[in-house]
């Protein structure tokens, strides 16, 4: 398997409402589930919104998918919204399925919700004119208020940009951020505002402190996309080559085209008009126009992401279910395909011409996502207890993914080889891969195509559709022959096998303030700076046994620095959990610290610093650490 990194095969991670009563939570789930998808060939996977939700109303953010945050530096180790965990883990335990992921050669790549937060306090300064005056943002951290306080004067309206229309000001889910710069009244405001600055610096935080691998951001249409070039720009430096996909749902080619130029190419979008069309071929009965079918993509795909469904096109347990989670499975009259909390119709995955969406969706350019509800057999009893080492899948589905990643399809230019049918269309990767699909019920279709492999090569069809091989021609022409409401994946023979991709270390730092963290006894007690003769634990991390571990600490100003003791807190020999037995460290002048040792066992290794000379100051520090999770674990 050798992708561009602009051709990784995507899982989405989650569905609406995920649960798993089996484990301790979603990100541990994940972590059991990481070696099979990674066995499955996948390349990365999108997690759900990591940080601190608000509480809804209700007792605790437990309920909360994370789209209405509450605290941005709050991925799951401060006691608010009535508790210390996300609804899908801990910090330490996202930053465990970081690791693990990446031990299974698995990207990481979390949802990025900047548009809008909630949970907020009543505001006595706001206006009383506000239709929303619950924007008082104050957070919990070690020893001070917590970074990233917000007011009224950061959300719409406010005196910079009180006058709304548009995208840029809608309120949808919560108190809607203003970015100023272009989204203001004159339209050029100060570009670099509070919010913007506080922004950058926490998405470089966040980026840091998980060690993850790209980004999904939300609703891109809703606040300037200059905000998207800047924050990636900051954190991912001044490359373009890794995953990174903005929601902006719109079936204009030209919307979605723009808002990535403005993007400078650092994100791609979701391919909605090509999914549009898709959706419209998989409900026609037949007679949608297949020639038709290329001509939906957007044209900009230097990092798009055709998709067939997401979380936000399926809410239930059923495609067709009439609400969140619903039981029913009625196909109701009317908009039958879509509930009135989904935000486009479902694309039923037992449908037949699902099977043709997905195939095409797989072999045009981009980075194809698939999407939990459509790759697992979801709706059983076991749909919130599911095993994951046994969890049912549609198997055409995972002979997409093999067939993606065994032929290399993203290794070869994409070229539409025949469009001249209502029924029939035919794909190429060039020299790797012929994918034809029919989209008639009841009769084969079939085409001579030019092709890039050339005369005399002998092809098998992978998807299992045709069990004869055929061979070019002595010009490289082939003749492609389709089933009924069916697809083919022809490519050279002889290719077979699984999937072992190499596993990589994560780096996790890990940054040591009073205004992160929280120092309250029901919480890990992460953060505050390093001070005299009182340790402070900078974070968690979950080694595997056998590998190497690697940590640092280090200061902002790195003249005159302060002797420090850096200790290591070995985890339990048993359980992997958090243990105080003293493990390795090292004393001396913070130029940086630096201590390597050997995980003698799997589990989490507290990090743990101070500072040794009695008469220094407290100092903001940073921890850093190297190591390699387990591929797989028996301790969760």
């Amino acid at each position: 398997m050798s992708n561009p990194w602009n051709g990784k095969v995507v899982f989405e991670a989650f569905w609406w409402n995920c649960w798993n009563t089996a484990y301790t939570d979603w990100y541990t789930y994940l972590a059991a589930l990481a070696p099979r998808l990674a066995a499955m060939g996948f390349d990365g996977i999108w997690t759900p919104p990591p940080f601190k939700g608000d509480a809804n109303g209700g007792k605790d953010s437990i309920s909360n998918m994370g789209y209405t945050p509450y605290d941005y530096y709050d991925l799951g180790s401060k006691l608010q919204q009535g508790c210390v965990q996300t609804r899908f883990g801990t910090l330490d335990s996202f930053l465990r399925l970081v690791a693990i992921a990446h031990a299974n050669g698995l990207e990481v790549y979390p949802d990025i919700v900047i548009d809008h937060c909630d949970g907020g306090g009543f505001d006595n300064s706001s206006p009383a004119d506000l239709t929303d005056r619950y924007k008082a943002f104050q957070y919990a951290g070690f020893a001070a208020s917590g970074r990233w306080p917000k007011s009224w004067m950061d959300f719409h309206s406010n005196p910079v940009h009180w006058f709304l229309s548009g995208d840029w000001p809608f309120a949808s889910f919560g108190p809607d951020i203003c970015y100023q710069g272009r989204c203001s009244d004159s339209g050029a405001a100060d570009q670099n505002c509070y919010m913007r600055r506080e922004a950058r610096d926490w998405f470089v935080w966040f980026t840091r402190q998980t060690g993850v691998d790209g980004f999904r951001f939300d609703d891109v249409k809703g606040f300037p996309p200059e905000v998207v070039e800047d924050l990636l720009y900051n954190a991912m430096g001044p490359g373009t080559e890794y995953f990174c996909v903005g929601e902006f749902v719109s079936y204009q080619t030209g919307d979605l085209d723009g808002w990535v130029a403005a993007v400078e190419n650092r994100s791609g979008a979701f391919d909605y008009p090509l999914r549009g069309g898709l959706y419209s071929m998989v409900y026609s009965g037949g007679y949608f126009d297949m020639g038709s079918l290329p001509n939906y993509q957007q044209q900009n795909r230097y990092k798009t992401v055709p998709f067939v469904n997401n979380h936000d096109t399926w809410h239930g347990r059923y495609w067709d279910s009439a609400g969140d989670n619903s039981n029913d499975h009625d196909q109701r009259t009317g908009d039958w395909a879509k509930n009135g909390s989904e935000l486009a119709g479902t694309i039923d995955p037992d449908n037949p011409r699902a099977q043709i969406a997905y195939a095409v969706a797989m072999t045009v350019d981009g980075n194809p996502q698939l999407f939990y509800e459509d790759l697992f057999v979801n709706y059983n009893a076991d749909r919130t207890s599911a095993n994951p080492a046994t969890l049912a899948t549609r198997p055409w589905l995972e002979n997409l993914v093999w067939c993606h990643q065994k032929l290399e399809f993203k290794a070869g230019a994409y070229k539409v080889r025949f469009q001249g049918s209502q029924q029939l269309l035919i794909l190429e990767r060039s020299a790797r891969a012929i994918v034809g699909v029919n989209n008639d019920g009841s009769a084969w279709h079939d085409a001579w195509v030019a092709t890039d492999f050339g005369p005399n090569v002998e092809l098998h069809d992978y998807s299992g559709s045709r069990p004869d091989n055929i061979w070019t021609n002595q010009d490289g022409w082939v003749s492609i022959a389709v089933p009924p409401t069916s697809y083919s994946v022809w490519g050279r023979v002889g290719i077979e096998g699984g999937f072992g991709p190499a596993g990589k270390p994560t780096t996790q730092e890990f940054q040591m303030d009073d205004d992160l963290g929280d120092s309250n006894p029901a919480t890990p007690g992460y953060g505050g700076k390093l001070t005299p003769g009182e340790p402070r634990t900078a974070g968690s991390i979950w080694a595997g046994a056998g590998t190497e571990v690697e940590v640092w600490v280090y200061l902002d100003d790195q003249e005159n620095p302060p002797t420090a003791t850096l200790q290591v807190l070995l985890p339990d020999s048993v359980t992997g959990a958090k243990s105080s037995a003293p493990g390795p460290r090292v004393s001396g002048p913070v130029t940086p610290l630096n201590l390597k040792f050997t995980a003698a066992t799997e589990g989490y290794y507290q990090l743990t610093a101070m500072l040794t000379d009695k008469a220094a100051q407290p100092v903001r520090a940073y921890v850093k650490a190297t190591y390699t999770g387990p591929a797989r674990s028996a301790k969760f």
